[in-house]
């Protein structure tokens, strides 16, 4: 079956898949002509007409397979206008997909994701610089708990002018407790860096020291003191020393 357009003046024109071009009113306009109602609908223009009989023929020979009128839309679908046919009082109705449900999707989508990437980057600002990270210590790992085992550190580098240092303070996977490095000059046992407690398996990558020093070379000793992992009730999480390394704090 062949629907034709009609003769009439339209201010609106929708261009389909194949470039063709179909003139229509808009809802009010219609509505404007037919306040009473009283027209008819005798199919639908979408993208993806499944009615192999029933096409819409322009004035110029073109021609849009349709869909058999199925009244109320789905949730995802919208009207454009209606095509006026040269039968009377009769159009059909062209039928599109919304897009304003998709944008406020792919909008909330990034929204969410850019509230999740500030919250990263918001965390990484304020992390302290010697807070605590996870370490990979591979084979530097001790085996027996009931000993606490130290890295050995013979030199620390530093920058003139500049408090931070970047040095490893490893507390080894096996260890039993937290540790604590505290880093003072040899020369008037003043003390230039005193760390939090370090996890095992843990480790401060770097720090800032007290203050800055003149390039040199500063005989230094490192304190370690070890803690419980957790405070049990009623008793004291109080640090013991648990070893010294003898290094020097190299300034450059």
């Amino acid at each position: 079956m062949e629907l034709k357009t009609g003769d009439f003046f339209c201010e609106h024109a929708y261009r389909d898949e194949q470039d063709h071009l179909w003139l229509y009113l808009r809802e009010e306009e219609l509505t404007d002509r037919y306040p009473n109602g009283g027209y008819r609908i005798l199919g639908d223009l979408t993208k993806k007409a499944d009615a192999k009989d029933l096409v819409l023929v322009g004035a110029q020979g073109q021609r849009h397979p349709l869909s058999p009128y199925r009244g109320k839309l789905k949730k995802n679908e919208k009207v454009k206008g209606y095509i006026p046919l040269d039968e009377e009082d009769a159009y059909v109705r062209i039928v599109e997909k919304k897009k304003g449900r998709l944008l406020s999707y792919l909008i909330a989508a990034v929204l969410l994701i850019t509230i999740f990437l500030g919250g990263i980057w918001l965390g990484q600002v304020n992390r302290a610089v010697d807070e605590p990270v996870r370490i990979a210590s591979g084979e530097l790992s001790n085996p027996n708990p009931e000993n606490i085992r130290l890295p050995g550190i013979t030199e620390v580098h530093a920058r003139a002018g500049n408090t931070r240092v970047k040095q490893l303070l490893l507390n080894v996977e096996g260890n039993a407790y937290n540790l604590t490095y505290t880093i003072t000059l040899d020369e008037t046992g003043e003390e230039l860096y005193e760390s939090r407690p370090i996890p095992p398996g843990y480790g401060v990558q770097e720090f800032d020291m007290e203050r800055t020093l003149e390039a040199g070379t500063y005989p230094i000793t490192i304190h370690v003191a070890s803690s419980a992992l957790q405070e049990d009730d009623g008793e004291s999480n109080a640090a013991y020393n648990a070893g010294e390394l003898t290094a020097v704090l190299i300034v450059e």
